[in-house]
């Protein structure tokens, strides 16, 4: 169902390609072709992240975050697709761990190893993973909402994540709430996550009897 969804939004957006390459400042004129293509960046993001959920054959990375041993790992090589299809070349992820408090950037502004932001996040998701020893994680994203400006918009959306250890029932399941704010560009001929920042608002872990 969800293949289904997205081909049609993606129909959709083929027909507005001019209009969200040339929509104006009034958000209530948007096509709600072209903000649905915008939003749904939020669901591409979770399916990527959660296909580094599942990869548990994959390796933590060495220190260089562009190294490319995961990539024939089936899930590994899944996740890293969705990420290259939602975010910009120019890609950019901040974690807060309060606001304005940053405690992690993607790609590092000191570390000098290159530009592929899509392939630095992911390794930097796979390694949290592994370290954690999760088996599977489920991303729920919800309140999303959109401003189209031109060739930019703002997205805001919440976040809540179940990651799981073990198999149930004796799964121990940490659950993450935030919410990410997006800077999104018109690129090459579709939308994308140019800057995507994440507020974590709660971290809870509990384990079932």
């Amino acid at each position: 169902m969800k293949t289904l969804i997205r081909l049609q939004i993606a129909g959709a957006f083929v027909t507005f390609l001019a209009i969200g390459a040339n929509a104006t400042a009034d958000n209530g004129n948007i096509p709600q072709a072209v903000q649905a293509a915008v939003e749904d960046l939020a669901v591409c993001y979770a399916r990527g992240t959660d296909s580094f959920g599942r990869a548990v054959g994959a390796t933590a990375v060495p220190t260089d975050p562009e190294a490319p041993v995961n990539a024939s790992d089936p899930d590994f090589a899944a996740g890293l697709a969705l990420y290259r299809e939602c975010f910009s070349e120019d890609f950019s992820f901040n974690l807060e761990v309060a606001p304005g408090v940053v405690a992690v950037t993607v790609p590092d502004p000191g570390g000098g190893t290159g530009q592929d932001g899509a392939l630095q996040w992911a390794n930097f998701v796979n390694n949290t993973f592994r370290a954690s020893g999760y088996t599977s994680t489920q991303h729920h994203m919800g309140s999303i909402s959109s401003e189209v400006h031109g060739k930019n918009a703002r997205m805001v959306s919440y976040l809540i994540a179940t990651h799981a250890v073990g198999n149930y029932p004796g799964t121990s399941i940490t659950v993450v709430g935030g919410t990410y704010t997006d800077e999104v560009v018109w690129e090459d001929g579709r939308w994308v996550i140019l800057q995507r920042t994440l507020l974590l608002t709660s971290n809870k872990t509990t384990t079932n009897p």
